[in-house]
C-alpha cells in the first residue's frame, strides 16, 4: 500500500468529505469485500455500513444488506442508524474543548461549577470530579425513573433527581460502567457553555466536522430518514417500530439518541486520527486527544475461554484502551436494544474503522454469531494485508446447553399468558405481556410484546422444571419459574422483570371501556356514564364507592377537584402497566365513618387524564386491586 499526502475534496449528499489517496490496494479491497460480502450471508444482520480511514481521508466505505427486513431500500454509507455510547467519546471530547478553553478544569469537584449536584450522601457526591465522570468512577448508578421529557429539562431533573440516591463506592477508586455519569456531564456542558447539550455538540462537533447527517434531536429523526432497527428472533430479526410515547431525554449524553451514518463518522474518525484537525477546522487540540486517550482506569478484558488473551481493558475519557493482537487500539461500542455501532482506532497503523448495524449485535448469541468486536477487528487486519482471525469470539461450546427434556404432557402446565408486574429497566423491559404456546413439535416458545408490538421472541430449551433457557439468535436469557409445591405455574421471572400468571376466569370479570382516545378495563358489573369532564362510574351495590376520571389538563383538573381540607399524603411515582404515574392518598370524615380518596395523575401529562378512587377505609386496598390496578394496567391512547 502506499500513501501521499495528496487529498481529494469531493461533496456528498453536501457534506464536505476527504477521499486519501491511500486506500486499499486490488487484492485488499477484494479481501475486505469478499469479508464482508460472505459475514452479511452468514450472519442475522439485516443490514450495516462500513468506514475505514486514516489521517488524511477516507479509505474504504459501504453498505451490505437492506434498511428493513420487510422492504427493498439497501443499507449504505449515508443510511443513517444508532451509534448508542459512541456518543460517550463526543461528550467527552465537549468537556475537553471547555478545559481548553478555560470554563472547566477535569479534576476539580462537578459540584464547584453545579451547586445543585448532590446525592443523599453528599459527602460522597462532593469528592465527584469533573474527570470522573467521563472515566466511570464517579460511582454513579442510580436508574432514575424516565421523565418522558425529550427537552433540555430532562437533564436538569436527572441531576435534581440525584439528592435521593447514593454514591455505594468511594469516588475515583474503581471502574464502573455509568450512563449517568455521561449524562451528569452533558448537563454540566450546557450549564457552563451557555448553550444545551444538543446546542453545543451541533455547534462544537458535528458542524465544524461537517457531520450533517449526525443528531440527537430525535424531532428530526423522521426528516433524517433514520432507522429503527430489529428486535432479536428466533432465525431471523424482525423489524422494530418507534414508539415515541415511551422517549426520554435523560440519557442523550450518554448516547440513547445519537444518530448518524458512516460517512460523518468517518469524518469524525478522521479529525482523531488527525490531531483534532478536519480540513481547515481545528475542533480538538493533539494534547486533550493524548488526554482522552491515556488509562485513567482498567477493568477485566477477554478471557481465552471468551477469544482473548486476559489482558485487561483501560479506560480512558470516554474511550477504552486495549492491546488487541500486537497493536494499541482505541475502541467503544454502541448499542439501543434495536440497532449498534462498534468503532476501533488502531494507532500502531493510524487507521479507524466503524460499523454501524440495524440490529444490537452487543446482545448477539456470540457461540453463534462473530461479535462487532471481531468484526471490526477483522476490518482492521484485512485492511491491514492481514487475515482475519477469530480473536473476540469464544473458544469453549456454549456452558448453558445441557440434554434435559421437559416431557409433552409437563409442557402444557406453563402454557399461557402473563403480564409483567415489576423489575426490569427503564428502557426495554417494561410494560410487557409474555405468552407461552406450542412452537410445532419443538417444545414451547415465549413471545414478549408491549402494546401489540413483538420486543422478543425465543425458544424455551428447559434446564430443570423451574429453570429455562430462551434461545435465539441473542443472548440466551435465563427464565425461572415460580412453581407452587403441586407443580403449578403462577409466574415467571425474565431478564429481571417479574411476570404473573394470567387469571383466565378473573379477566373475563373485566370489560372494556373506550372513552376519547383512551382503551382501558373495568369491573364488569360497575355502571359507568359520561360526562363532559371525563367519566364516573360506580359498583352497583354501593354507590358510595366511586371512581372518577377527569380528562383534558389534569393537574388543573386535580386543583380544583381536590379537597385541601383532607390529610393528603406526599406524592409518589410508580410506573404501572405502559406509563409513569404520581398518585397520593388523602384521608377525610364523612357521616362519622373514615374514607380514603387515591388520585393517580398521569406523570409528564402525556395521558390526558388522572383517576381517583374513593372508598371506606376499610375497603379501599381491596378496591384498589380489583379496580384501579386493572384500569392502569390496561389503559392504552388509540392513535388518532
Amino acid at each position: 500500500m502506499t500513501n501521499t499526502m495528496h487529498i481529494i475534496k469531493t461533496t456528498i449528499l453536501g457534506t464536505l468529505v476527504l477521499v486519501s489517496n491511500y486506500c486499499i490496494h486490488g487484492q485488499e479491497s477484494k479481501n475486505l469485500d469478499n469479508y464482508l460480502n460472505e459475514l452479511h450471508e452468514s450472519h442475522v444482520i439485516p443490514g450495516f455500513s462500513v468506514v475505514v480511514v486514516n489521517k488524511d481521508g477516507l479509505i474504504y466505505q459501504k453498505g451490505f444488506g437492506k434498511k428493513r427486513l420487510d422492504a427493498l431500500a439497501p443499507f449504505t454509507g449515508k443510511t443513517v442508524t444508532a451509534i448508542g455510547s459512541l456518543t460517550k467519546s463526543m461528550t467527552a471530547m465537549g468537556i475537553l474543548q471547555l478545559v481548553e478553553q478555560g470554563i472547566l478544569e477535569l479534576d476539580v469537584p462537578v459540584v464547584n461549577y453545579l451547586p445543585e449536584f448532590r446525592t443523599a450522601n453528599k459527602e460522597m457526591s462532593d469528592k465527584v470530579t469533573v474527570r470522573m465522570l467521563i472515566n466511570n468512577t464517579s460511582g454513579l448508578q442510580a436508574s432514575p425513573q424516565p421523565s418522558y421529557d425529550l427537552s433540555d429539562r430532562a437533564l436538569g431533573k436527572i441531576v435534581k433527581d440525584l439528592k435521593s440516591t447514593f454514591i455505594t463506592q468511594e469516588p475515583g477508586t474503581l471502574y464502573e460502567y455509568s450512563n449517568l455519569g455521561f449524562s451528569v456531564a452533558g448537563y454540566l456542558i450546557g450549564q457552563v457553555s451557555g448553550m444545551t447539550y444538543k446546542e453545543f455538540l451541533n455547534k462544537r462537533v458535528f458542524g465544524p466536522l461537517g457531520m450533517k447527517n449526525t443528531s440527537t434531536n430525535p424531532e428530526i429523526f423522521t426528516k433524517m430518514g433514520a432507522l429503527e432497527g430489529h428486535y432479536h428472533g428466533i432465525e431471523q430479526a424482525f423489524p422494530a417500530i418507534r414508539e415515541k410515547e415511551f422517549e426520554s431525554g435523560e440519557y442523550i449524553p450518554a448516547g440513547s439518541f445519537t444518530r448518524s451514518n458512516a460517512l460523518d463518522i468517518g469524518n469524525y474518525l478522521i479529525a482523531l486520527l488527525n490531531n483534532g484537525r478536519y480540513g481547515n477546522v481545528q475542533v480538538l487540540s493533539a494534547e486533550s486527544i493524548r488526554e482522552m486517550w491515556t488509562p485513567n482506569t482498567s477493568f477485566p478484558g477477554l478471557t481465552e475461554a471468551q477469544g482473548g488473551d486476559g489482558k485487561a481493558i483501560e479506560y480512558g475519557l470516554g474511550w477504552m484502551i486495549s492491546e488487541i493482537e500486537g497493536r494499541k487500539v482505541i475502541h467503544h461500542g454502541g448499542s439501543t436494544g434495536k440497532m449498534s455501532s462498534m468503532t476501533m482506532i488502531d494507532l500502531t497503523n493510524n487507521i479507524g474503522a466503524t460499523v454501524l448495524a440495524n440490529i444490537d449485535l452487543t446482545f448477539i448469541d456470540q457461540y453463534q454469531y462473530p461479535t462487532l468486536f471481531n468484526i471490526v477487528n477483522n476490518i482492521l487486519r484485512i485492511t491491514e494485508g492481514k487475515s482475519a482471525t477469530s480473536f473476540g469470539r469464544p473458544t469453549i461450546s456454549d456452558p448453558s446447553l445441557n440434554d434435559f427434556a421437559l416431557g409433552t404432557e409437563s409442557q402444557k402446565k406453563y402454557i399461557g399468558e402473563y403480564e409483567q408486574v415489576k423489575g426490569g429497566d427503564f428502557w426495554v423491559y417494561f410494560g410487557l405481556s409474555l405468552k407461552i404456546r406450542n412452537k410445532g413439535n419443538k417444545g414451547l416458545e415465549a413471545l414478549l410484546s408491549r402494546g401489540g408490538n413483538r420486543i422478543n421472541h425465543v425458544e424455551l430449551d428447559f434446564v430443570t422444571p423451574s429453570l429455562a433457557i430462551g434461545r435465539n439468535m441473542g443472548i440466551p436469557p435465563k427464565i425461572r419459574f415460580k412453581l407452587t409445591p403441586k407443580g403449578v405455574v403462577n409466574g415467571l421471572f425474565y431478564s429481571g422483570a417479574e411476570f404473573v400468571r394470567i387469571n383466565e376466569k378473573k379477566r373475563k370479570s373485566y370489560r372494556e371501556v373506550s372513552i376519547r382516545e383512551l382503551n382501558f378495563l373495568v369491573p364488569k358489573h360497575w355502571e359507568l356514564v359520561e360526562n363532559p369532564k371525563g367519566f364516573v362510574a360506580w359498583e352497583p351495590n354501593n354507590p358510595n364507592t366511586r371512581l372518577k376520571g377527569v380528562f383534558a389538563d389534569p393537574i388543573k383538573s386535580l386543583k380544583t377537584e381536590i379537597d385541601i381540607n383532607r390529610d393528603q399524603s406526599p406524592w409518589y411515582s410508580e410506573r404501572i402497566g405502559l406509563n409513569i404515574w404520581e398518585h397520593q392518598s388523602s384521608g377525610f370524615s364523612k357521616k362519622e365513618e373514615t374514607w380514603i380518596a387515591t388520585t393517580f395523575l398521569s406523570k409528564g401529562n402525556k395521558l390526558p387524564i388522572s383517576f381517583e378512587i374513593t372508598t371506606r377505609s376499610e375497603n379501599h386496598t381491596g378496591t384498589l386491586q380489583k379496580v384501579l390496578q386493572p384500569l392502569l394496567e390496561s389503559i392504552e391512547v388509540t392513535e388518532q
